[in-house]
């Protein structure tokens, strides 16, 4: 007896979405999965009881076709419809949020379009099976819809829009000195300039074309206290990857991946495992934030200040639309620079909880203008 008093509990951990951990996969996944697999023939049972019972129809035949139809719809329409035409709309950090409930109507609609049939073969022979048919659509998918949002809901990382501010980066006061290196998703070359200008020039071919391609630094080998520029490019071979030197001697300060400098040899991980803590810049070091980027999209950035209680946290993934946060560096001033998704680079500020998009771009590295660094050093500047 005591062995079953623990079998409700495995149940709710198994079924609940929200309380799936994050290394077995997220909540989101394992909701769809759940719902891919099982839950079509709970809902198509619930869906065809419903329907049997308020239409005077035959219940076995009902359940039948509305579990028939709802793995129809899940797959066909939310995996295959729905992900397809989401991958067309212009997703970004400023068009996301509408477009996602876009998406959520558009779901709707499409649901009752591809059940429809079924519900009509159901009211087979009556002389008024249309007007009832989707009397019945109607009734019967708005509530299994509105159940099955609550689900997603559930287990969706959102926070990145209800939580965070989308504003203009206008809104944001960025830090003095700071200058950005990054690969271009134009036309895959580095480009430079002031973060505060925020006007970038070309200083490489580098022609990159892959995702995972990104910037880092490295100590220079012929001057000391000096950092290079690289590229990690990857290859056919995915073990393999390119280094390419785009520029000698580009910073006296910089902020490295931490694996970096924190494995022997050093180890340069392309975007998708530049994740963890998030390194500092210059002055940042002394900053009472901490910043941390997380494996999966749902965890986000998360940041926490010493000797308070106040904590930041911003995410997105939903089942249309899902960014990962990776090459984040922790800039003065308590800006966070970060990669949001393959594309955006966006500037964070935990301090009034706004984002705002820099550029697009992927790889993302800063450091500290080499002038204002020289000056700083009390050393006589050469530029």
């Amino acid at each position: 007896m005591k062995r079953n008093r623990y079998v409700p509990a495995a149940i709710l951990l198994l079924t609940i979405p929200s309380l799936a951990q994050a290394n077995a996969g997220t909540p989101l996944m394992w909701a769809g999965l759940i719902h891919l697999v099982f839950g079509n023939l709970l809902i198509g049972i619930v869906e065809g009881l419903l329907l049997a019972k308020f239409f005077g129809l035959a219940k076995r035949k009902c359940i039948c076709l509305l579990i028939t139809a709802n793995y129809l719809s899940a797959w066909l329409g939310g995996w295959v419809i729905g992900k397809a035409v989401a991958q067309m709309l212009p997703m970004g950090l400023y068009t996301a949020w509408p477009l996602f409930w876009v998406m959520v109507v558009f779901t709707y609609l499409l649901t009752l379009l591809l059940e429809f049939p079924f519900v009509a073969y159901a009211f087979k022979g009556d002389p008024v099976w249309r007007r009832k048919s989707i009397r019945a659509s109607l009734w019967v998918q708005s509530i299994s819809y509105l159940a099955l949002f609550g689900w997603y809901w559930s287990a969706c990382g959102t926070s990145l829009y209800t939580r965070t501010r989308v504003v203009a980066l206008s809104s944001i006061s960025l830090p003095e000195k700071v200058q950005i290196y990054f690969i271009s998703v134009d036309d895959g070359d580095v480009y430079t300039g002031s973060l505060r200008a925020s006007e970038w020039t070309k200083v490489y071919d580098l022609n990159s074309s892959r995702r995972n391609d990104r910037l880092y630094v490295k100590p220079s080998d012929a001057l000391p206290d000096s950092w290079d520029l690289m590229a990690r490019m990857e290859t056919d071979l995915h073990r393999s990857p390119a280094f390419v030197m785009v520029e000698e001697d580009v910073a006296l300060v910089a902020a490295p991946a931490l694996r970096s400098i924190t494995t022997d040899p050093p180890q340069y991980d392309g975007s998708w495992f530049n994740f963890g803590p998030v390194p500092k810049l210059g002055d940042a070091d002394s900053s009472l934030w901490s910043f941390r980027t997380g494996f999966w999209p749902v965890e986000g950035l998360r940041g926490t200040r010493v000797g308070s209680d106040e904590r930041v946290w911003f995410s997105l993934e939903t089942p249309f639309l899902a960014w990962s946060v990776r090459n984040a560096t922790h800039l003065p001033s308590d800006k966070v620079l970060l990669q949001l998704g393959d594309d955006q680079l966006c500037i964070y500020d935990p301090e009034t909880k706004r984002i705002a998009l820099l550029t697009e771009g992927r790889g993302p590295i800063a450091v500290i203008e080499k002038a204002a660094a020289v000056m700083e050093r009390g050393e006589v500047s050469k530029f």
